[in-house]
């Protein structure tokens, strides 16, 4: 039998609006313990209930005092305070400073009141119950004021946020035991081919280790979704509608690898249309690498379509199965790009209309990235190892001069 699959090629702006036309988010939400919630999207924005730090404390080591105590200090005049306490970050009690007196505090103690600075414990002389003083102290030298770090009502953190170590921290302060998060969608990873196989210490004429599914379920994972890795299956048009029904009915969203092109074997599509009685919202893409990635849903579950050349495999994801899973769970899935320029002139050959993704190898000159373009053809496994990142160049544009200053979206 032979099948030929009719790939009808539309712009990436009118695939993106496909997705969010046919692509409804779920919206559900995890509720988690702080502890737990290390390089999780935040569900809802952040918005701080208190101030912080809540009042004033002490940065340094040293002696609570009054700036006008010691305004007239100096070495041949030194002031003497007496010294009537001392505090730490666990006393609760602030106490209360009057003229002439000094409290010992610790970094991170609650300023007495009155106090308005510390004199560091290098610049301290005691003798005895007595401090003294041989220069003056401006007023909150030393000190960290209350809300200078957080105002209470003060947007902290945005919805769609992944949650960092820092982040963590910060919301420890603030009083948050528990935190919602978005749930993680579960995506189906099919890799389709004869010559594939799961044991990846085999590698022969005839079969090829299924590392494309590593790379892509490595994604899904950076990307805050659960990939659920299907074995390998076979160019066999009922296997692969088998597959993609069992998906549909364990996970949110399927992604498939290679099988979507012109070719013999190429059956995805019509698995997914003729076998499972789904629906192909578009099949071809105006960008190379990556022009034969397509969408369409089985029983109500979104298929990304990915072509098997590497190249085209994390194109197709990056602008494709991305935007769809973060659409899922109600996001936007644009990305930072860092700014660089261009190290060698680009040529950019490609057809009438079609955009052009280069990968890119990041230089730092210590003043400026620097972008090398990595050319090669679209089954090179080298050339995305060895790069940072990815440019996309819209149509139209047959030459990008060295030194033009380009957009460089970082694959980590």
């Amino acid at each position: 039998m032979i099948q030929t699959n009719n790939i009808r090629y539309i712009k990436l702006e009118d695939a993106y609006d496909i997705i969010n036309k046919f692509l409804e988010p779920k919206g559900v939400i995890d509720v988690v313990p702080l502890q737990d919630a290390y390089d999780r999207l935040l569900a809802e924005d952040v918005v701080s209930k208190l101030s912080l730090p809540l009042s004033d404390v002490a940065h340094f080591d040293g002696y609570a005092i009054r700036s006008i105590d010691v305004a007239s200090a100096s070495p041949k005049t030194p002031v003497k305070l007496k010294i009537r306490g001392r505090a730490y970050p666990s006393t609760s009690n602030r106490g209360t400073l009057s003229p002439g007196e000094a409290i010992y505090v610790s970094t991170g103690s609650l300023m007495p009141l009155n106090a308005d600075c510390v004199l560091p414990v290098e610049a301290s002389i005691v003798k005895g119950d007595e401090l003294e003083v041989k220069y003056a102290v401006k007023p909150f030298e030393h000190v960290v004021k209350a809300g200078s770090d957080v105002k209470s009502g003060e947007e902290v953190l945005r919805r769609g946020h992944r949650l960092r170590g820092q982040d963590l921290t910060l919301l420890a302060f603030m009083g948050y035991g528990n935190l919602k998060v978005l749930s993680k969608p579960r995506v189906a990873v099919i890799p389709v081919g004869d010559e594939l196989t799961d044991n990846f210490g085999e590698v022969k004429p005839g079969k090829t280790p299924c590392g494309h599914a590593l790379m892509i379920s490595s994604f899904v994972l950076r990307d805050g979704g659960i990939p659920i890795r299907f074995r390998v299956v076979p160019d066999n048009v009922n296997m692969i509608a088998k597959n993609l029904v069992e998906a549909a009915r364990t996970c949110d969203i399927i992604i498939t690898i290679s099988g979507v092109s012109k070719g013999e074997r190429d059956f995805v599509p019509r698995a997914l249309k003729d076998i499972c009685k789904g629906e192909i919202l578009f099949h071809g893409i105006m960008i190379r690498p990556g022009r034969q990635t397509g969408l369409g849903l089985v029983e109500g579950k979104p298929v990304v379509m990915l072509p098997g050349l590497v190249h085209s495999t994390i194109t197709g994801y990056h602008l494709v199965a991305k935007r769809a899973m973060y659409r899922l769970m109600g996001l936007e899935a644009g990305e930072r790009p860092l700014k660089a320029v261009l190290a060698s002139d680009l040529d950019l050959p490609q057809p009438r209309g079609f955009k052009r993704l280069v990968f890119m190898r990041l230089e730092d000159d210590g003043s400026r990235h620097l972008a090398w373009p990595l050319k090669g053809e679209s089954a090179l496994l080298s050339i995305p190892v060895r790069a940072h990142g990815y440019s996309v160049f819209n149509e139209g544009f047959e030459r990008i001069d060295e030194g033009t200053v380009i957009n460089v979206y970082p694959i980590l």
